[in-house]
C-alpha cells in the first residue's frame, strides 16, 4: 500500500470516526473545547475571558494536539468585536497590560483557523457566563455560520470496506468550510453547486440532486452514493 494510499484511508478513518470520545468538556483541565480542524482542537482558556468594553472580550485561544494532548500545542491572546459580523484580533506579544482595542488590527473571523469559534464562544459565554460548558459543547457538536447547512451521506473509509450510512456533513458557503463528523477539515470546499473535501481522493456532494461521489486524482470514479437532508432514524435497543 502506497504511503499516499495510507494517508487517504488515515484521513477517511478519522473523519468518519465517532468524535465524542476525543472531546471532554471538563473544567479542571482549565479550557473548554470548542473545535476541531484535522489533527487540531481549539479550545478557551477557562479563566482568560475578560470584558473589556460593550463592544470587546479578551481571552486565549489554545491549539492541542489531537494525539498528545499534552503540553499544548500553542496559545493565542486575542481580542474580539462581538459587533457582527464578528473580528478577532491577535494580541502580540510585546503589548503589556490590559489589551486596547483601538491599537490592535482586526480581521474577520475565521472557521478553519479556530477564530470564528473563539469569537463566537467569547461574546456568548461573557452574556451567559453560567452556560459555559454546556455553549462549548453545542459550539463543537453543532456550530458554525449562520449560513450552516447539514446533510448525511453514503461515505466510504476505504476501498475495502462497506459504506456507512447517514455520516454527517456540514458547510459553510459563506465560510468556504466543510466539517464531516464535528471534524473541520483544510481540505473542505464549498461552491454553489457542490462540496467539496478530501486528500489523494476527493468526495464530491452535489447540492441539488443530493449525491456524492469519490474521484482519484485522475478524475476516475472510485464510489458512489446518495444523501439525505433528513437524519438516520436512531434504532432504540429494547
Amino acid at each position: 500500500m502506497s504511503s499516499g494510499f495510507r494517508s487517504c484511508v488515515w484521513f477517511l478513518l478519522v473523519a468518519l470516526a465517532p468524535m465524542p470520545a476525543c472531546a471532554q468538556w471538563v473544567s479542571n483541565r482549565g479550557y473548554q473545547l470548542l473545535q476541531r480542524v484535522d489533527d487540531v482542537l481549539f479550545g478557551m482558556d477557562n479563566l482568560s475571558l475578560v470584558i473589556l468594553d460593550r463592544r470587546h472580550v479578551a481571552g486565549t485561544l489554545l491549539r492541542i494536539n489531537v494525539h498528545q494532548p499534552s503540553p499544548v500545542r500553542g496559545s493565542t491572546n486575542f481580542v474580539v468585536d462581538c459587533q457582527k459580523p464578528l473580528r478577532f484580533a491577535v494580541v502580540p506579544p510585546s503589548l503589556k497590560g490590559k489589551p486596547q482595542p483601538e491599537r490592535l488590527e482586526f480581521v474577520p473571523a475565521q472557521v478553519l483557523d479556530g477564530t470564528w469559534f473563539a469569537a463566537e464562544f467569547a461574546c456568548e459565554v461573557t452574556r451567559q457566563p453560567g452556560r459555559a460548558a454546556r455553549l462549548a459543547r453545542q459550539l463543537f457538536e453543532r456550530g458554525g455560520p449562520d449560513d450552516m447547512q447539514t446533510v448525511y451521506c453514503e461515505l466510504q473509509p476505504d476501498g475495502g470496506e462497506q459504506a456507512r450510512v447517514g455520516v454527517e456533513v456540514r458547510f459553510s458557503e459563506s465560510a468556504d468550510a466543510v466539517a464531516v463528523n464535528r471534524q473541520w477539515l483544510s481540505s473542505g470546499s464549498v461552491t454553489a453547486e457542490e462540496v467539496r473535501f478530501g486528500t489523494n481522493s476527493t468526495w464530491h456532494i452535489d447540492r441539488q440532486a443530493l449525491n456524492v461521489r469519490r474521484t482519484a486524482t485522475g478524475g476516475e470514479m472510485l464510489f458512489s452514493g446518495g444523501c439525505d437532508r433528513r437524519p438516520p432514524a436512531v434504532t432504540r435497543q429494547p
